[in-house]
Parts: C-alpha cells; structure tokens; sequence
C-alpha cells in the first residue's frame, strides 16, 4: 500500500475509531481474552513465553514484593540479634554471680519466638526473584478497579466494559490490515428505511434529472451571486443544487459461529475477534442489528461479550438447525438480513443427532432454499478446506444458494468486515433515478 493509501486509513482510524496510541492495558486484555486457560497460575506460566505487557508488569510487582521482604527480613534480623545480645548478657550475668547457666540455655533453646523468628528467616533466606501468582493478581488489580475484568478466585473473566474497549481494539487492529483505502464508515445526515429526497443537496452535475432540482437553494445561491442587468435574477449553471436520493436499508446481521472441539485455538479466538470487531461497526450504523449464535450440537444465542467468557460446548457439527435458529430469530425484522456462518468442520449432524457428512448437507441446502426464497444473503467462511468442505462448497456455489469463502483464521477478521462495508456501501451509495 502506498503513502495516500497509509494516510486515507490513518484517516479512517481517526474518523471511525477515534483511536490513539495503542494503549498497553488494551494489549494485556487482548492477551487474557486469548488465553486458553484464564486462571491465575495458568497466565504465571504463559507470562514466562508471552503476554508481555502482563509479564513486565507482574516483574515490577514482584521486584516491590521481594524489596518488602527484604526489608522485613533485615526487621526478623535484628529482632533475632536482640535476642541472642538479651542471652549474652544473661549468661555473663549468671557467670559472674556464680551461678549455673543451663537453665538459661534450656529456656533459650525453648523459645518458641526465637525459633519461629530462625524458621521465618530461613525460608525467606531460600525465596528467589521470581513472579508469583499473587503478582498476577496485583498486576491485574488496576483493571478490576476499572471494571474491565474479574477475578473470582483462580479465575479471570472479561466485563461488558472490558469487552467494549476491546472491540474498539481489535477493529482498529482490523482497519489496519485492510487492503481497501476507502473501506469505512462515518455518520450520514440522513438516514432511515425506504428511498426519499434526503435533506442532503449537492451541486447539479450532467445526466441529474430536472424534478430533483432544489428550487429554493438554486435561487438563493442565484441571489448571492448579486443581480444581474436591469435589476433581474441571472442563473448560472453553478448555482443549481439538486435534491440527493437517500436509500438507506437497515441491515440485520447474523454470526453464527462453530464451537465444536476442532475450533479451538486460533480458530475460536479469531471468531471471539470478529464478534466484538463486527459488533462494534454495526453499533455505529444506528439502525443495524447483530445477532450471536454459536453452535455445535445445539445452538445458543449470546451476547458478543459473553463469547469472550463462555466454555467451548464441543460435539458434533449441526449448521442447519444454526442456520434455521437465525432465520426464526430475525423472522420479524423489517431489514436486509445476512448471515456469516463461520466453521472448520463439514455439517454431520442434525437436531442434536449425528446422521453424516451426506444427509446433513442436504439439509443445510433445503435450508439454503429458504434463505433464497426469503432474501436472506447467506455468507459460509471455512477455516479449513478437507474434501467434504470442498464439494459442500461446490454444491452451494453451483445450485447459487450462498457465499463460500475459504480462509485461513488470521484473515477472518479482514473477509468478514470488508463485505460488511461492501454491503454498507452499496445500500448507502444510491444516485438520484
């Protein structure tokens, strides 16, 4: 990409995600919503081989920690000094008088403080410099106070705040790598459902039809020019203005996601991505919809932020009933509908039951039909591309029952988001008939 490519994307970062410096905190949470196990002595092991901006933290707390106990250690020191000079100066006492001195040795050796005080010193004397679960917990502590994770026990989940913030991220992370200079979105003066003369005006250019001029703005762009000859309004061609046509279609968008086993790793967490990245762009278009699903033997519609904390259900791979429980969902919507299915493995089974690679996709094509029949744009996204996948797409593509994309799950977040604006651009680029 060149230099006005770079600068228009820069552009549409300030533009649509009003984004700065990338911040740390954002880059730890992008770190623990990808972490496989969220627990905080799974994060101490992983922080020794990534999360970076985690692991420097944690080794800063952990520098304090063991500067703290140095400290206390020199206390526990002198505390124990105190006590063998008080025993020094007992003996040469008892000595001096005469006297027998084993029962001050027994009663110094039965100390219960100084033992304790020898004990103490000789296990913090064996700790080493190194980061421990509790330096996790207080490097994440800034964050819990802002309310962008939890930490119950062990366990760390992403807020609704947390998530917010990271959706912002990760799609500015998205705009980065996209191709298209002008691919964005931004704030329209009109917008609504159905087709109308917008408020909008523009300039008269060639081809524009005579009935959409603005009668009133051609004449005062006339007036200011100033009067012509014997006091009379003189039109010029750059004073004529023109209604714009606004269609803007509201737009209801569905991901339904595969969360059987073999989606784990990169696979899920390039769709947990694309769910807080889509969402966040759909949020800006003030009527469009999203819906969540994931699926495997059954389906369940979420939150995009609950993704980021649920277990994966495992199971077989049911996409028609997903297909289907979107379609139902959405069925009263006035809007667009399209759906992205994003998946790895070949449809194999149906209502809960595993019946094969064979007879589920001819019920994922029966409810292709119906897409088709009712409008309904269907987009299938394989992350993977096994045989079965191959000539399911194939079948799809030739019977022209839906969009099948092949990626690998690095790009998924830049398929996804492009044909969404694609879609967006489409709807909203209309030219006065």
């Amino acid at each position: 990409m060149g230099a006005e490519g770079r600068m228009e994307i820069a552009e549409l970062c300030d533009r649509c995600t009003a984004c700065g410096a990338e911040c740390s905190d954002e880059q730890t949470l992008y770190d623990l919503a990808h972490a496989d196990d969220r627990t905080l002595s799974s994060l101490l092991h992983d922080s020794q081989y990534g999360l970076k901006e985690l692991h420097e933290k944690a080794w800063e707390h952990a520098r304090k920690r063991m500067e703290k106990l140095r400290g206390t250690m020199e206390a526990k020191k002198g505390e124990l000094q105190d006590l063998n000079d008080a025993l020094s100066n007992r003996l040469l006492e008892q000595l001096a008088a005469g006297g027998i001195v084993d029962e001050l040795l027994d009663e110094y050796m039965g100390d219960e403080s100084r033992r304790r005080l020898e004990e103490e010193l000789a296990m913090m004397g064996r700790m080493e410099e190194a980061v421990e679960p509790e330096d996790i917990r207080d490097s994440l502590k800034e964050y819990v106070e802002r309310d962008l994770i939890e930490i119950d026990g062990e366990g760390i989940s992403i807020t609704p705040k947390g998530s917010q913030r990271l959706a912002r991220y990760v799609l500015r992370r998205i705009w980065e790598n996209l191709a298209a200079a002008h691919a964005g979105t931004h704030a329209t003066r009109v917008e609504g459902f159905g087709m109308s003369d917008g408020f909008a005006c523009r300039r008269h250019e060639y081809g524009d039809e005579f009935f959409k001029i603005d009668m009133e703005r051609t004449l005062l762009a006339a007036l200011e020019r100033g009067m012509g000859r014997a006091g009379r309004v003189e039109f010029d061609t750059e004073d004529v203005w023109v209604k714009e046509t606004v269609i803007d279609t509201k737009l209801c968008v569905g991901l339904v996601v595969d969360e059987s086993g073999s989606m784990s790793g990169d696979k899920i967490h390039a769709a947990m991505d694309i769910s807080l990245a889509l969402s966040e762009l759909v949020k800006r278009n003030s009527r469009d919809k999203m819906r969540l699903f994931l699926f495997s033997s059954h389906v369940r519609e979420m939150a995009c932020w609950d993704m980021l904390n649920v277990t994966l259900s495992g199971g077989t791979t049911d996409i028609r009933t997903a297909l289907k429980r979107f379609r139902t969902a959405v069925a009263g919507e006035r809007a667009e509908k399209q759906v992205y299915l994003v998946t790895d493995t070949e449809p194999n089974s149906e209502n809960g039951k595993y019946v094969g690679f064979e007879k589920a996709a001819l019920g994922v094509l029966q409810e292709a039909l119906i897409y088709q029949k009712e409008g309904i744009t269907l987009n299938i996204i394989m992350l993977d591309a096994t045989p079965h996948l191959r000539e399911f797409a194939s079948v799809l593509a030739k019977r022209n029952l839906g969009r099948v994309f092949f990626a690998e799950p690095k790009n998924l977040g830049r398929v996804v988001i492009e044909d969404y604006l694609r879609t967006r651009k489409k709807q909203n680029r209309k030219v006065a008939i």
